[in-house]
């Protein structure tokens, strides 16, 4: 079942969370979408008084917080990736974090389904007891990673300076919220002629992205849901760059040419 979002920050409205819950619902999954963190409380919460488990997609959210503690730490299990644009960039691979009183038997299920199946080893024997896929990291990205993680808190606060000019300086109405705690991975505005936006954009060398089409419109999944919220923001939504290797004078030139663009 899908839910809607709330429309000032694109992240699941948890106040319409549990009038999609029905007796299939096993599992909760916020999406903290760019960077901006979910309200984990009033998840959790709801989580809790159903019996179901929460599932975290922090693919965006490495370094984020909420309440005062890093993404990763709160919901059941927390899914991150390590794509080569993510904020905690390697070639390739990510993590599953847990806080599950059963993460020992999550553990050993998804070790030996990230290596063909393969458990129980000593030595040069092993078994296969189950289905299993090729999705273990190698150790070359591991090696990029240790690094790139000693970076992330300096990398994350650039990217916090960026988005904090982008919210105080772009004169358009729907922009993403300013938030301390973010992690921004990009940063989201929304307009109206989205399409001529974003070739002007292009013709000055500035790259435009669209974080997302609606997955519920997918032809795989073919829902039937009815979120208007998120169908109407996906309509105008334009991802803008935020990366840290950013001067001011790219940040300059991307404020200066967004609202020129958009008046």
């Amino acid at each position: 079942m899908f839910v809607d979002v709330d429309p000032k920050t694109l992240c699941i409205d948890p106040n319409k969370i549990e009038k999609a819950i029905t007796k299939k619902t096993k599992v909760i999954i916020p999406v903290h979408f760019a960077g901006m963190s979910c309200n984990l409380q009033k998840i959790s919460k709801l989580s809790k008084e159903f019996g179901l488990s929460t599932v975290e997609d922090a693919a965006h959210a490495a370094g984020t917080k909420f309440n005062g503690e890093k993404i990763g730490k709160h919901g059941d299990c927390v899914c991150f990736s390590f794509h080569p644009v993510k904020n905690l960039a390697m070639p390739s691979g990510g993590a599953i974090t847990f806080n599950s009183k059963k993460e020992q038997k999550y553990l050993r299920i998804l070790k030996s389904r990230r290596w063909m199946g393969i458990t129980g080893r000593k030595g040069s024997t092993y078994d296969v007891t189950d289905l299993g896929w090729n999705y273990y990291m190698n150790e070359f990205s591991a090696a990029i990673g240790i690094e790139q993680l000693k970076k992330l808190d300096k990398t994350n606060l650039q990217r916090k300076k960026i988005a904090k000019r982008y919210h105080n300086e772009l004169k358009i109405k729907e922009k993403m919220p300013f938030d301390e705690n973010c992690s921004y991975h990009f940063y989201w505005i929304q307009v109206k002629n989205r399409k001529n936006f974003m070739k002007k954009m292009g013709e000055k060398n500035i790259e435009t992205g669209i974080h997302y089409l609606p997955i519920h419109k997918m032809s795989f999944y073919n829902s039937k849901a009815k979120l208007p919220v998120t169908e109407r923001a996906t309509k105008k939504i334009v991802s803008l760059p935020t990366h840290p290797n950013l001067t001011d004078n790219d940040v300059d030139k991307i404020i200066k040419l967004a609202n020129k663009f958009t008046k």
